[in-house]
């Protein structure tokens, strides 16, 4: 397996502390040639069109895949009991061996080196010539969600710590929940997104209510209110638990993929937010490819979202 140096960006993770991970549906979503690519339970990995139509079906394992990273022209997609595969024509995928049964939550691409987080505090990190090395950092959760600039590289756990890279191989840790004890209420993240301008990790506080936490560098920790305008013009504030983020770049916002078919906008303006209806079901993933919107989520639902929908 020869890694490319090209950073392509790596989409939607369905991460589980929300949501039993024995839920039917789609886990993963990125954009793919000129439309989407989607996988879940099952081993299931759907090519979508712009309009919302499977046009391909396979099922490459067995296992529940829970991430897929896509760049240059090779596809991986990871999953439980240490499942990697890889495919360099979007036809056929073939097992990569990362020396380990621990089951991988997500993917990212980040200082030439691919970069897989697992259970109990595992990353596996991959170098050009395809070779995985385990680190395992002092951390009590297991690393649901990875995200990454060309500068530096974030991750979460499902006990509220917050893990931060500048090589891939060195990691600065945080406690959230020890550090700010008494500040802010404790959390359990299942998402972090890295955008040019901040960094934000999502998940839930100890009642179950969602959280977003926001930072410009990632040292010091702010939270956002999640409260928006409701139909009679009433101050609401959101109850759904937030599943994956999405980085809106051209509107300057964030999309908080949550609960009950609903997506949050958002913006920078702090009283701005907004909160739209998607679908039924819980979405778990986002993802724009050329300027169309797909949203995925539980039961293998999807829905093209029309031009203009935000």
């Amino acid at each position: 397996m020869k890694l490319g140096t090209v950073f392509l960006l790596v989409g939607c993770i369905w991460l589980h502390p929300c949501q039993s991970r024995s839920a039917n549906g789609y886990r993963a979503l990125i954009g793919c040639g000129d439309g989407f690519l989607a996988a879940g339970s099952g081993g299931r990995m759907d090519w979508i069109s712009t309009s919302g139509v499977v046009t391909k079906s396979i099922k490459p394992t067995e296992f529940n895949l829970n991430a897929l990273l896509s760049y240059q022209q090779t596809l991986f997609a990871a999953g439980d009991s240490g499942i990697l595969l890889l495919s360099n024509d979007n036809q056929s995928f073939r097992k990569v061996d990362v020396g380990t049964g621990a089951s991988i939550f997500c993917l990212t691409r980040f200082n030439n080196r691919m970069i897989a987080g697992s259970e109990q505090g595992m990353l596996l990190v991959g170098d050009e010539n395809g070779v995985f090395k385990h680190l395992s950092l002092a951390l009590e959760g297991n690393i649901v969600s990875l995200s990454s600039s060309e500068t530096a590289c974030f991750g979460v756990t499902d006990k509220g710590e917050i893990l931060h890279s500048m090589d891939g191989i060195h990691w600065t840790l945080l406690d959230f929940n020890t550090y700010y004890a008494g500040y802010y209420r404790p959390c359990r993240f299942t998402s972090v997104l890295v955008t040019k301008n901040q960094i934000a990790v999502a998940g839930v506080h100890d009642d179950g209510s969602p959280a977003l936490m926001l930072s410009s560098e990632g040292t010091i920790w702010a939270e956002r209110s999640l409260n928006y305008s409701g139909e009679q013009g009433e101050w609401c504030n959101l109850k759904e638990r937030p599943f994956s983020m999405y980085d809106d770049a051209l509107q300057d916002q964030i999309l908080l993929v949550c609960s009950n078919g609903k997506v949050m906008k958002i913006p920078s303006c702090s009283h701005c937010n907004q909160l739209l209806t998607i679908s039924a079901v819980n979405n778990t993933c986002l993802c724009e490819n050329k300027e169309y919107w797909l949203v995925v989520g539980d039961d293998f639902s999807l829905h093209a979202l029309e031009a203009g929908w935000k």
